[in-house]
């Protein structure tokens, strides 16, 4: 079975088996947090820990189907995207509310937001309605969170805190901000203009969500132990 997924002439099916161990490894270290993180950081590290889980089986699904087909079909991951961006939203915020309390208006309208900005991708993608029309709208509930994280109550709020969480949350919003930005012009490439070549493209959403995922999840558990220790 290894030696299949990792068949070095396949870029594309390592990629996807690297994602797929790294998900369920950061989801693996987020679960151990829990045991030792004060019980403020609780619910952030619990959502990030279901988001790289959900991410792990998704990875696991696409590295067996491209092996076994050469192919990667495009449902599966939005249906991903639209339960983990809204959970890594969802994050943001209670971290924000560890300094000080944040409306929950902020909290509905960033993660109904977040699933706004996956659905609208993805009814463009199947050609329901325009494909650039669903890019742009995208674009528009994306730009709406980071508003919500550089210029609402959350950012108020951590002005406040320790500098530990206000480092924490400088590079939670760099990584939304330029990290998730990859996502919107990958779908533009491939949908709107299209490029015909499905590989590079696998490979190059696998990437970004080792940065947006894995890296922007692992924070969390970055800044509750440097309180702790």
């Amino acid at each position: 079975m290894f030696t299949t997924l990792f068949n070095t002439s396949d870029i594309t099916s390592s990629t996807l088996a690297t994602a797929t161990m790294g998900c369920f490894a950061a989801a693996g270290l987020l679960a151990l947090g829990l045991s030792w993180a004060a019980e403020r950081w609780r619910i952030s590290i619990a959502l990030c820990a279901v988001a790289m889980g959900l991410s792990g089986l998704y990875y696991l699904g696409a590295t067996e189907a491209w092996i076994a087909t050469g192919q990667a079909s495009a449902g599966p991951r939005f249906a991903t995207w639209a339960a983990v961006h809204p959970l890594l939203v969802a994050a943001a915020y209670f971290f924000a509310n560890v300094a000080d309390r944040v409306p929950p208006g902020v909290f509905w309208r960033a993660t109904v937001a977040a699933f706004l900005m996956t659905l609208s991708r993805y009814l463009g993608d199947a050609q329901i309605f325009n494909p650039t029309l669903g890019v742009l709208l995208s674009i528009a509930f994306w730009l709406y969170i980071l508003g919500e994280m550089y210029f609402g109550k959350m950012s108020d709020v951590v002005r406040k805190a320790t500098r530990p969480v206000q480092l924490g949350y400088f590079w939670i919003r760099l990584i939304m901000t330029i990290g998730w930005a990859i996502i919107p012009i990958l779908h533009f490439v491939d949908v709107v203009i299209g490029t015909g070549h499905v590989a590079p493209i696998v490979i190059l959403y696998s990437a970004a969500d080792a940065v947006n995922l894995i890296t922007l999840s692992l924070i969390y558990i970055a800044v509750a132990g440097k309180e702790r220790y």
